[in-house]
């Protein structure tokens, strides 16, 4: 995703800068830039300035994109703060729940804002992504309010080409999120199957229904109020982005640690907390972690 953005914002004649600590990425889009193959099978060569290593990052930047894993983000931003200024900006398109927050607790409440974003990258290998979903993107405040400096970063998404919105009502747009990747992630993770059959198989659809239905009913008791159509939603997704390994999907193909903690998991969580029974997502939850330690005990020895 970071990818697909910095490509994408460096149409728009800002100097965007690329950081990840994936050498061979960030190496091959240096030597020969960043290839991406478009929705409709084309593919684009953008050129980009990659870092690797936080010493060597320019300092001062305006505006930071944080879209690593939720895992990643105390350590990632703990880094990255130390070369920005006050009036340097943190926005977190990331998955999951909670992120804004944890990025508060380092740069400060007035440095944050947040959003959603419905856009889809499967990294193929260095220096080459696929396209594999276009959908809106919704920024805000944390706290609800449409300020100038979300509308400036709208205007920015909307020059380098993403279909971009102001939102009064950001946390709500997570909760959705949240819930989109509820349905697919998990599923596409252990079955190995792309986001469009989630749509195709009766089997995966009445997962995908059952983790979503008791999602929304978490996020009412919560003070959000989903309605259940979200399921219909879900499945519009997982056609829209038919092509796409979903992220969860594409870090147990590469033998990762996942997000489930912050997806699943989070929806078990605050369950819990209410007195909502969540079968599904607990058993869903479970598998992922199972699959996982599995792996990445394997990786140890």
């Amino acid at each position: 995703m970071g990818s697909l953005l910095g490509a994408r914002l460096s149409g728009t004649g800002a100097s965007v800068w690329l950081y990840s600590t994936n050498r061979r990425h960030m190496d091959a889009i240096r030597e020969k830039g960043l290839f991406i193959e478009e929705l409709d099978g084309t593919l684009e060569n953008f050129k980009l300035d990659t870092f690797h290593e936080i010493d060597t990052l320019p300092p001062n930047p305006d505006l930071v994109l944080v879209v690593v894993k939720t895992y990643s983000t105390e350590t990632a931003v703990s880094s990255i703060h130390k070369l920005c200024t006050p009036s340097t900006i943190f926005l977190t398109l990331q998955n999951g729940i909670g992120n804004w927050e944890e990025i508060a607790a380092i740069t400060g409440k007035d440095s944050v804002l947040a959003g959603s974003t419905a856009q889809g990258a499967t990294l193929i290998g260095p220096g080459r992504i696929r396209h594999g979903g276009n959908g809106p993107t919704y920024i805000g405040e944390p706290e609800g309010v449409v300020s100038d400096r979300v509308n400036r970063i709208v205007e920015l998404f909307r020059k380098a080409g993403f279909k971009s919105d102001p939102s009064g009502s950001v946390e709500r747009l997570i909760w959705e999120k949240l819930i989109v990747n509820v349905g697919i992630n998990a599923i596409t993770g252990l079955t190995g199957i792309r986001n469009g059959v989630i749509a195709q198989s009766r089997e995966a659809t009445e997962v995908c229904t059952s983790a979503v239905e008791e999602a929304v009913l978490v996020a009412r008791a919560k003070g959000f109020p989903i309605e259940m159509e979200m399921v219909e939603r879900v499945i519009g997704i997982a056609k829209a982005t038919a092509r796409n390994r979903s992220s969860m999907g594409q870090d147990v193909d590469k033998k990762r640690r996942t997000e489930i903690d912050s997806i699943n998991g989070a929806i078990v969580k605050f369950a819990a907390e209410v007195g909502i029974p969540t079968p599904v997502n607990f058993t869903l939850t479970m598998l992922v972690k199972t699959l996982e330690a599995n792996y990445l005990d394997a990786q140890t020895f």
